[in-house]
């Protein structure tokens, strides 16, 4: 083999000549490279809350300034994306530091909540602004307190030390302030401490919702605080007897309570249920429903929930729910109505809607009327009643339900407003087998509405009344239950009673109507359409363990007009005909002889018999029962706050009841007699007794101005003078 010395040795050469060029290149590029230099480092004195950010992902974390020599990555870019996209609070960070170097840029120093993470990143050229990889970051978002979270009073639901937060109080909502932490360690103390709530919010990356509590009682204050609303619970203030507390809640918010109100029934006794009880079925009377009903669909006004019709399950519940106790009730969120639209909803007899409606009008503006009031009147625009009436009847089609629209149902439709709502009662096209349907109409012939009288265990076919003596008639008790379902429909229509009481011929009607049929009564007047309503006075009384209401009757007599009917001493087959006055002032000896035929005796026979005293007493009593003397005209029962239409409540109500020099407070019934005698009919005792009637401020009535309201007196057996003869 051949060896070239001379090429060999040129390779070599050639080859570490490479070498060194190379190695020349490196050192020189080395030595070139600068790092930049800090110019500025100080701690930040602005407001700390305004210091809270998060990443953008556009720059990583370093234990330098990124740009030093030997700075090392704390944090990727990715990592940082991740925090600002956390669910957890305590990945909030804080920005302590800033510090400029010779390139004009700015790094900030920062620290996560939670203290896991701690480094510089870079944060733009503008001193105090916070661009680069960060930006600022908002880490609480206040809102409005609702009406529920302003007018109650809170306790803490559980108590003790955890730090969960919805045991104790926070200085600041958990983690959305840099060591900002618990305003106390232990809630025990504050068991049965109540709160009202004053702030409200969410944290941004939880969404949850705090509240800031301060304690009604100053010298629980030491626990005011952010905890978390989940973590309190409604302080409950004590239940009347006679009320059922009905909390509306939202089954889609942990049975937040939207609304919550007492629902008042005179003469109740605590702990009896509200409704009755049949072969395991519990009911409630179509009054007392259509009242909560009512009651309920007033408490939701506004809020953007709605409960309008009770299932059968609620039904049960709250008939099953005892006086002096509570009932939860789950609600629902409301439909938004168009601006230019108003709700029509169609009731049935005990206040549950049926079916609902959006009626519009093209360019309607919201909060206008949907119609128009001339000389006092509201009315429809004749083309837009005809297309309302149409939309009805076929949103009713196959329902079992129909509604001819009233003049008065029109008005209040018109007087509703586009956005709004309004409700109406239809009438069914089912009878039950053990219901009377009465249906009203005005003395014009105008059809008013019906209400269905229900009594239970009735046979389908079978009279409501009986016949006796050549004449049909109902039973008190049942003219009484007629009369109230009576009212209730013509003052909702704004119609009422002539009299406030049922005539001989139409409590013979009703008693010839049979159960699963209807008959019609006629002749109801028109309320006068301004905007005085008419108080109605109402007492309460007990028959077969159950309470009704009765309305009372004014009168200018203060003695009982009940004649008293008692046969003359020396002609038995004469009767003395006088009145309750007559007794007591003796006129034309009236007493006398009325104590004369009490002792008197026929045959050995009382000539009066005890049976017959006994009819006698009651006769009276019922001549004075549910009626009030009152001297002044009937315009001192009339009460307005404002134009027809417009709302009124039971506390302005009462106000007027109870004002100072008004004597509605407290009303009396006419003076009258009771009448006893002794075993051997030798001592005859009078005594005078009068009702006591006492204006009820436990159940005030809120009503609309320009129609009648009830208002509820309890009553009271007063006893007077006593005479024996």
């Amino acid at each position: 083999m051949k060896f070239d010395l001379k090429r060999s040795l040129f390779l070599s050469m050639a080859a570490l000549g490479f070498v060194a060029v190379a190695g020349t290149y490196t050192a020189t590029n080395a030595s070139a490279k600068t790092y930049a230099k800090v110019t500025s480092n100080r701690k930040m004195s602005t407001d700390p809350t305004t210091r809270n950010i998060t990443f953008n992902g556009s720059n990583a974390l370093y234990t330098k300034a990124g740009t030093l020599r030997g700075a090392r990555i704390v944090a990727r870019k990715g990592t940082l994306s991740a925090l600002a996209n956390s669910k957890s609070s305590s990945d909030n960070f804080r920005v302590y530091r800033i510090a400029t170097t010779n390139r004009k840029s700015v790094y900030y120093k920062i620290v996560s909540f939670d203290r896991q993470y701690r480094g510089w990143i870079y944060g733009g050229k503008t001193q105090g602004a916070f661009n680069g990889g960060i930006q600022q970051f908002a880490t609480f978002q206040s809102s409005n307190l609702t009406d529920a979270q302003k007018n109650s009073t809170y306790k803490f639901a559980n108590t003790g030390v955890a730090n969960d937060g919805k045991t104790v109080t926070y200085v600041q909502p958990a983690w959305t302030q840099y060591k900002v932490g618990r305003a106390i360690i232990d809630s025990s103390p504050y068991a049965n401490a109540t709160f009202k709530i004053d702030q409200v919010g969410t944290r941004t990356r939880e969404g949850d919702q705090w509240v800031h509590i301060i304690a009604t009682d100053n010298s629980n204050s030491q626990a005011n605080g952010w905890i978390l609303f989940s973590g309190l619970t409604q302080a409950q203030t004590p239940i009347a007897d006679y009320a059922i507390r009905i909390n509306l809640v939202d089954p889609s918010n942990n049975n937040a309570v939207v609304k919550s109100f007492d629902w008042q029934k005179s003469g109740a006794t605590k702990g009896t249920p509200l409704g009755n009880q049949n072969n395991n079925n519990w009911s409630i009377n179509s009054n007392d429903q259509r009242s909560i009903q009512s009651s309920i669909r007033n408490a939701l006004n506004g809020t953007g929930f709605n409960l309008d019709t009770l299932t059968s399950s609620q039904l049960t519940a709250l008939a099953q729910t005892k006086f002096g106790d509570s009932i939860n009730l789950n609600v629902n969120k409301a439909t938004n109505i168009a601006d230019n639209a108003v709700r029509i909803n169609i009731m049935d007899g005990n206040g549950n809607v049926v079916k609902s409606l959006d009626w519009n009008r093209n360019g309607a503006t919201k909060g206008n009327n949907v119609g128009s009031q001339i000389n006092g009147n509201w009315t429809l625009n004749n083309n837009d009643q005809q297309s309302i009436q149409n939309q009805i009847n076929n949103t009713l089609s196959n329902s079992g339900y129909y509604l001819n629209l009233s003049n008065d149902q029109a008005a209040q439709i018109a007087q509703a407003t586009f956005g709004g709502s309004v409700y109406l009662y239809a009438n069914s096209n089912v009878i039950a087998s053990q219901a009377l349907r009465i249906n009203l109409y005005s003395q014009s012939g105008r059809y008013i509405g019906y209400t269905d009288f229900t009594r239970s265990g009735a046979t389908n076919g079978t009279n409501v009344g009986n016949y006796s003596n050549g004449t049909w008639n109902i039973s008190d008790a049942d003219a009484n239950t007629i009369l109230n379902q009576i009212n209730n429909v013509l003052s909702a229509n704004g119609y009422q009673t002539v009299g406030n009481t049922l005539t001989a011929a139409q409590r013979a009607q009703i008693a010839q109507g049979v159960f699963g049929g209807s008959i019609s009564l006629t002749g109801y007047n028109s309320q006068t359409q301004n905007n005085y309503s008419t108080i109605v006075p109402n007492t309460s009384y007990t028959t077969n363990g159950n309470t009704l209401y009765k309305a009372m009757q004014q009168t200018t007599d203060s003695y009982a007009n009940g004649p008293i009917i008692f046969p003359n001493v020396q002609d038995p087959t004469q009767n003395f005909n006088v009145s309750a006055q007559a007794v007591y002032e003796n006129t034309n000896n009236a007493r006398t002889n009325l104590v004369a035929s009490l002792k008197a005796s026929k045959d050995g026979t009382s000539l009066i018999s005890n049976a017959q005293l006994a009819v006698m007493n009651s006769k009276i009593l019922n001549s004075v029962k549910d009626n009030y003397y009152y001297k002044k005209p009937n315009t001192s029962l009339s009460f307005t706050t404002g134009p027809q239409g417009t709302p009124f409540s039971g506390s302005q109500l009462t106000n007027y009841i109870t004002a100072t020099g008004s004597d509605l407070a407290t009303l009396n019934s006419p003076v009258y007699p009771v009448i006893t005698r002794d075993p051997d009919a030798t001592k005859i005792t009078i005594e005078w007794h009068h009702f006591k009637y006492d204006y009820d401020q436990t159940n005030p009535q809120n009503g609309t101005n320009g129609y009648p309201v009830n208002a509820y007196w309890t009553n009271t057996d007063v006893k007077g003078e006593t005479n024996t003869y």
